[in-house]
C-alpha cells in the first residue's frame, strides 16, 4: 500500500530516506545547490525543486505535486532550527531571526493541499517562541467552540512532545520537539480537543492532544550500534581508502597528546596535567566541560552537531582512538545508510549531517502515520441507510 508525501526543507534527504518505504515522494525542497546535490546523489531528483522556499509560489507546487486537495497523505516539515536555539543569549521570545519566520510556509503549503497529516520536527526550545504558538493556531484552526476558525481551511488535530533520539532508535543523545497532526474530517466536528491554549507558564498546549504517537524503541549503546559496520581505524589526518566519507581532522602534537591523557570511553580534559591545559580553561568557572571530551562506547553519543568533526566543539573526541570521529561516524550515528554519499567540502559535509533528522527517529514517525492510514483506508465504507419502502 503506496501513499503520497512532500519534503519541505528536505537537506541531505534523512526523512526521504525514511519516506521511502510506503511513500511516493512528490516533492522535496533544498534551496542550498551543495546540499541539493546530496539529495540528487541519493534519491531520484525529479521530485526535487532547488530553490529558497519564499520564491516557490502555489502554481509551482501544484504542477509538482499533481494531486489534488486532500489527496496528500503525508506533509513532513523540518525547517532550519539554530534561530530557535537555546544558545542564544537573548530571549527567544524577542528573536528577531529571518530563519524563523520560514515555519509559516508550511501553514501556506498546508493550504495548498489540505494534506491529510502533518510531521514537524524542530529543536525543543522552539516552544518558547511566540512563532510556534502562533504555528500551532494556524495549523489548528479551530475555536473554543471546536468548529473552524477559517471555514475554508483544513483543521487539524495536534499531538507536540520534546523527546530525546535514544527513545526511538537512535544511538545520541538529541532532544527534539516532535509534531504530528491529523486532519479533522468535517463529521468530526465541533472537536475541543483541537483547541490550542497557553499555560500559566506560557508554553501552548492541545486540550486534549491527538492519540497518535510511535511507542519508544530504546537505541543500542554506541559500541553495540557501531560493531557491525566494522569501520577502519584511524590515525588523525587520515582517509578510509574504501571509504573517503570515513575520513578525520589532523590534530597538532599537542592535542594529540591531550587526547593520550585523556581516558577511554567517555573520559574529559579534568585528567589533563596542568602542562598541557589550554589557556581558557585555567580560569575559574569555565563552563563547556565536554570540548576535548571522548565519547564512550558504553554510552550513548552527544547531539551530533555541524562541529562534530573539532574536538573544541564538544565531546567528539573518538572513545579510544586519538583523533576526533569522522564523518561516515558521525553519519551512522545520525542513522544514514553506511553507503550514503555526501556533497561539498568537508566543513559542507558535516553542516549536512549535523542537521539531518536522524533516520531512524524520522521512520519511527512516519511508521505511526502509516499504520493510522492504512487503518483509515482499510475501514469499510458505509453507506448512509435507504429510506423504507412506501414511505414518501
Amino acid at each position: 500500500m503506496r501513499f503520497t508525501a512532500v519534503d519541505l526543507f528536505c537537506g541531505a534527504g534523512g526523512t526521504s530516506v525514511a519516506l521511502k518505504k510506503n511513500y511516493d515522494i512528490k516533492c522535496a525542497i533544498e534551496y542550498d545547490p551543495i546540499i541539493a546535490e546530496t539529495y540528487q546523489n541519493n534519491h531520484d531528483s525529479s521530485h526535487l525543486i532547488i530553490e529558497d522556499i519564499k520564491k516557490i509560489y502555489k502554481k509551482e507546487f501544484l504542477e509538482k505535486v499533481f494531486l489534488q486537495r486532500g489527496e496528500l497523505d503525508l506533509l513532513i516539515a523540518t525547517p532550519p532550527c539554530q534561530g530557535f536555539s537555546k544558545h542564544s543569549k537573548k530571549k527567544n521570545f524577542i528573536l528577531n531571526d529571518t530563519r524563523n519566520k520560514l515555519i509559516f510556509h508550511v501553514s501556506r503549503v498546508v493550504t495548498y493541499f489540505h494534506p491529510k497529516f502533518i510531521l514537524f520536527e524542530n529543536v525543543g526550545n522552539i516552544i518558547n517562541n511566540n512563532y510556534f504558538y502562533i504555528l500551532l493556531k494556524k495549523l489548528s484552526n479551530i475555536d473554543q467552540e471546536g468548529y473552524p476558525i477559517i471555514k475554508t481551511q483544513p483543521s487539524y488535530h495536534i499531538n507536540f512532545q520534546i523527546v530525546n533520539a535514544t527513545d526511538y532508535d537512535v544511538p545520541q543523545k538529541r532532544q527534539r520537539l516532535i509534531l504530528i497532526a491529523k486532519k479533522i474530517d468535517s463529521t468530526d466536528l465541533p472537536n475541543t480537543n483541537a483547541f490550542i491554549t497557553l499555560s500559566k507558564k506560557g508554553i501552548p498546549q492541545v486540550s486534549a492532544p491527538l492519540n497518535i504517537w510511535p511507542d519508544k524503541k530504546p537505541a543500542k549503546k554506541l559500541g553495540e550500534f557501531l560493531k557491525p559496520h566494522n569501520l577502519r581505524k584511524l590515525e588523525a589526518g587520515e582517509t578510509d581508502p574504501e571509504d573517503e566519507l570515513h575520513t578525520v581532522r589532523n590534530l597538532s602534537e599537542l592535542n594529540i597528546r591531550r587526547l593520550e591523557a585523556t581516558p577511554k570511553n567517555g573520559g574529559s580534559r579534568n585528567s589533563w596535567p596542568e602542562s598541557i591545559w589550554l589557556d581558557c580553561h585555567k580560569k575559574k568557572n569555565v563552563s563547556y566541560g565536554d570540548v576535548y571530551g571522548r565519547m564512550s562506547f558504553e554510552d550513548y553519543a552527544p547531539t551530533i552537531t555541524c562541529g562534530c568533526l573539532s574536538l573544541s566543539k564538544g565531546r567528539f573526541g573518538h572513545p579510544t582512538e586519538n583523533r576526533a570521529i569522522s564523518l561516515r561516524e558521525a553519519a551512522l550515528i545520525q542513522t544514514f545508510p553506511k553507503k550514503y554519499k555526501f556533497s561539498g567540502s568537508i566543513e559542507k559535509k558535516a553542516l549536512q549531517i549535523g542537521n539531518a533528522v536522524p533516520v531512524n527517529l524520522a521512520k519511527l514517525f512516519i511508521n505511526a502515520i502509516t499504520a493510522n492510514l492504512i487503518e483509515t483506508k482499510l475501514q469499510p465504507v458505509v453507506s448512509p441507510p435507504s429510506d423504507p419502502v412506501g414511505v414518501c
